[in-house]
C-alpha cells in the first residue's frame, strides 16, 4: 500500500479474518427454540415510555448498570434495573426510532434501528422462548418473525434473513453516564405500558432488585444449557464473565473483562476495520471506536486523565489527546469524533455459544510500548516531510521487530516499476506474497500480520521478507522475527 506524503497506514496490530466456527444460521437455529417458562408477552416490553430528568427517578443506585445512547444529540438511559423486567424497550427519539433491549440470562444489551423505510416505528415484543439461554425477540408486524437477540436476524416468518441494524451503546455506571451526559434522561418506571391495556404495571420498587438472585455470580448456575454448540462450554474463562464482543465482517473477536488491564487503550483490526477498545475498570466499562479519521488510520496509547472521564489517549501521529468519549479536546484534531463501533457485552458461555472459535484478546496485544510509539512518531516524521521521489532503491528494517501481531515494513522506490513483496519461512518458501503490482515512485510502508496467503497464522520463528524490482535489477531482503 502506498502513503502519500502526508498519510501513513500505521496498524500496529491486526488480525484479518480466518473461518470461524459459527452458530448463526437461521435455518439452524429454528430446531434449538426451547420456552422460557413464560408464554409471548408474559414478559411485557415498554413501548415509548416516558424519560425524566435524574432527579425524578428513586429505582436507581450510583453503580447500577444503564445503557446509554445519542440520537439526534439528545443522551437517554435505559437502566438494566427495567430491562431485568421488560426485556425489550421500544422507543422513539425524533424521527429515529429503536428497539433496546437485554436479556438479563445471558448478559447482553444491544439496541437495534427501528425505523422503518417509510418512518414508522417497528415494534418488538417478548416471545417467552430462548436459544442458548438468550432472549428471542418477536416482529408485531406480523406477530410471528422471531429475532434471537444476540444475532439480530429473523429465523422464521415473511422476515427470514432480514437483519436488523446493531446500532452503538454505552453500557456503564449511572453514576459515570451522567458525568458523560449531564444532560441525560432516564426511564420512569411504571410507564409505556399502553399497549397491554388493562394490565397493570410494575410498581417502582419491583426495579430496585434483580429477578435471579446470584444468578450473574455464580458460574454453576444455569437455567437453560446452550445447545447449539451441543452443550460443551469453552472453559478458557468462567461461564458468566463479561466479554466485550465485535463482530466485523466475517470475524468476531471477544475482549475478556478479566483479562482488560485498568484504563487500557487496545489498537486492533476486527475484520477489514481499525479499532480502538478502551476499558475503566472501576465502572467495568468497555467501548470501542473506529480508529479512522478521513480514511486515515490512527495509532493510541493512554495517559493520565485530565478530565472528568476516567480515560484519555492519545493519537501518535498528530498528538491529539482524546477522552472516553471518542472525542479530540487538544491538539489539532480538537473538536473532531471517532465513530463507535456497534457492539455490545455478553457473558461468556453465551458468546462461545454461538461464535466457538471467536478471537480472543490477549493481554499486552495491541497496547503501544514506549518504543512503538517513538517508532511511529518517527516514521510519520519521515513521511511528513517526504516531499522528492527517494535516489535509490531501500528496504528497510520492518517496526517492530521481533513482532507479535503485525509489523511494517518501509521501502523506498526511486522509479516506478512493477514492485514485488515476499515473506519466507526460514526454509525459504514463500508464505506470504504482500505487494505485487505496478507503484509509483515514493516511500511505502506495508504491513504484515503474521498470516499467510490463506489467511492463517503463521508460527512463530524467523522469517525473511523480499522487495524486488525487476525492470531496475533490483533484490533486497531482511530478516525478522514472530514471536507468538
Amino acid at each position: 500500500m502506498r502513503c502519500g506524503y502526508l498519510s501513513i497506514l500505521l496498524l500496529l496490530v491486526a488480525s484479518y479474518p480466518a473461518e470461524a466456527g459459527r452458530y448463526d444460521e437461521p435455518g439452524f437455529l429454528t430446531s434449538h427454540l426451547v420456552s422460557g417458562g413464560v408464554p409471548k408477552d408474559g414478559i411485557p416490553a415498554l413501548t415509548n415510555p416516558t424519560f425524566v430528568a435524574p432527579n425524578q427517578v428513586n429505582y436507581l443506585a450510583e453503580d447500577d448498570v444503564v445503557m446509554g445512547i445519542v440520537i439526534n444529540g439528545e443522551p437517554r438511559a435505559y437502566p438494566h434495573n427495567i430491562g431485568w423486567w421488560n426485556e425489550i424497550i421500544n422507543d422513539r427519539i425524533g424521527d429515529k426510532a429503536v428497539v433496546v433491549s437485554l436479556c438479563p440470562l445471558t448478559g447482553t444489551g444491544q439496541v437495534f434501528n427501528a425505523t422503518a423505510g417509510d418512518g414508522s416505528q417497528i415494534e418488538f415484543g417478548v416471545s417467552g422462548l430462548l436459544i442458548n439461554s438468550n432472549l428471542v425477540m418477536y416482529d408485531r408486524r406480523d406477530g410471528e418473525t422471531l429475532y434471537p437477540q444476540m444475532i439480530y436476524t429473523a429465523i422464521n416468518g415473511p422476515q427470514v434473513g432480514d437483519r436488523l441494524e446493531l446500532m452503538p451503546v454505552v453500557e456503564t455506571t449511572w453514576a459515570l453516564w451522567q458525568r458523560m451526559y449531564p444532560s441525560t434522561t432516564v426511564v420512569q418506571a411504571t410507564t409505556g405500558w399502553e399497549h397491554y391495556n388493562s394490565r397493570p404495571a410494575y410498581n417502582e420498587n419491583q426495579y430496585t432488585f434483580y429477578p435471579y438472585g446470584d444468578y450473574r455470580i455464580s458460574h454453576e448456575y444455569l437455567i437453560f444449557p446452550p445447545t447449539t454448540n451441543g452443550g460443551a462450554f469453552d472453559h478458557r474463562f468462567e461461564t458468566k464473565d463479561l466479554v466485550l464482543g465485535l463482530c466485523r465482517s466475517d470475524q468476531t473477536k471477544a475482549y475478556p473483562f478479566a483479562l482488560l488491564p485498568d484504563q487500557a487503550v487496545i489498537n486492533d483490526l476486527v475484520g477489514s476495520d481499525p479499532v480502538v477498545v478502551l476499558f475503566d475498570y472501576a465502572s467495568h466499562t468497555a467501548l470501542a471506536y473506529f480508529s479512522q479519521l478521513d480514511d486515515e488510520p490512527l495509532s493510541f496509547y493512554g495517559v493520565e486523565a485530565a478530565g472528568p472521564l476516567p480515560v484519555e489517549f492519545i493519537d501518535a501521529e498528530t498528538g491529539s489527546r482524546w477522552n472516553m468519549l471518542g472525542e479530540a479536546v487538544a491538539g489539532p484534531l480538537a473538536g473532531r469524533r471517532l465513530a463507535q463501533v456497534p457492539a455490545y457485552n455478553a457473558m461468556w458461555f453465551a458468546w462461545t455459544a454461538y461464535w466457538p472459535d471467536t478471537d480472543v484478546w490477549q493481554p499486552g496485544e495491541g497496547i503501544l510500548s514506549q518504543e512503538d510509539i517513538e517508532q511511529i512518531e518517527q516514521a510519520t516524521a519521515v513521511v511528513e516531510s517526504f516531499d522528492a521521489a527517494p535516489t535509490s532503491f531501500a528496504l528497510r528494517q520492518n517496526f517492530p521487530n521481533p513482532f507479535n501481531a503485525q509489523t511494517l515494513i518501509q521501502y523506498e522506490l526511486p522509479a516506478a516499476g512493477l514492485v514485488r513483496l515476499s515473506v519466507f519461512n526460514a526454509v525459504g518458501q514463500r508464505v506470504r506474497l504482500l505487494v505485487e503490482e505496478h507503484q509509483a515512485a515514493g516511500l511505502y510502508l506495508q504491513p504484515w500480520d503474521g498470516r499467510d496467503d490463506d489467511g492463517q497464522p503463521v508460527a512463530s520463528g524467523a522469517y525473511l521478507y523480499r522487495l524486488e524490482a525487476p525492470a531496475a535489477g533490483f533484490v533486497q531482503a531482511r530478516g525478522t522475527a514472530l514471536v507468538r
